[in-house]
């Protein structure tokens, strides 16, 4: 599981709990694990209070991140390209 948000943390959780938090829950996964005194499923869970917790911001953030990427991308392919053809123009000396 990654983070997905600057302010979110990771905790346990039975399906309970996350049904009747009052926080947002962006990301669950069942464990094979079971609380000791209850018996219930265990689920790990990204948690972030939902104050702190703005959609737009996480989706500007994620899309700027992409165009990042994307963009170093280009560039990098770009260079490959060149040392490329500077690879087969030694070759061909």
């Amino acid at each position: 599981m990654v983070k997905t948000h600057p302010d979110s943390r990771f905790g346990l959780k039975s399906l309970d709990d996350i049904r009747d938090t009052s926080d947002v829950i962006l990301q669950i996964e069942k464990t094979d694990s079971t609380f000791t005194d209850t018996k219930k499923s265990v689920y790990l869970c990204e948690i972030v209070s939902n104050y702190k917790y703005n959609k737009e911001s996480t989706s500007k953030r994620l899309t700027d991140e992409i165009v990042r990427v994307n963009t170093e991308n280009r560039r990098l392919l770009r260079k490959i390209d060149q040392l490329e053809k500077e690879l087969a123009k030694v070759a061909r000396s």
